[in-house]
């Protein structure tokens, strides 16, 4: 069956490959004392996923390091037709901009950019996940 058939919609993502993660995955830190859900201001930086290159489900490695609980969630690929496809997707009420999403996203995905604040909110629903349309730059 061509794109969008049954096997596609059940077809697995693989996990990534060993070689491709991190060079310091073997440090990611254990769980460490959640900050709360509530900044105390506003942060100069806010984490952004596009939703094309998040490999979601099976990566999560965003999820694991993000001090702030429930600020990086799994939501359903907006840009799939499968709906058990996810990716990641940051609470922009939530994140306190600490970068430590940013620097584990693998480099083959490279999927998360710490944006100037002001111009996350200022057009916010351009860079939320469900209707993401921006064009990030990348390095």
């Amino acid at each position: 069956m061509g794109p969008g058939g049954p096997e596609e919609e059940t077809r697995a993502m693989p996990a990534p490959p060993p070689g491709k993660l991190p060079k310091d995955y073997d440090r990611l830190p254990v769980p460490q004392p959640q900050a709360t859900s509530v900044r105390k201001r506003d942060p100069k930086l806010l984490a952004v996923i596009d939703p094309l290159k998040c490999f979601g489900r099976g990566c999560e490695y965003c999820i694991a390091v993000c001090p702030v609980p429930d600020c990086i969630t799994l939501v359903p690929d907006p840009h799939a037709n499968a709906p058990t496809l996810h990716v990641c997707s940051v609470n922009y009420d939530t994140c306190i901009g600490c970068m430590a999403c940013e620097k584990w996203c693998p480099d083959d995905y490279d999927a998360i950019r710490m944006l100037p604040f002001a111009q996350v909110i200022k057009d916010r629903e351009a860079y939320e996940t469900q209707t993401f349309s921006v064009d990030i730059p990348y390095e």
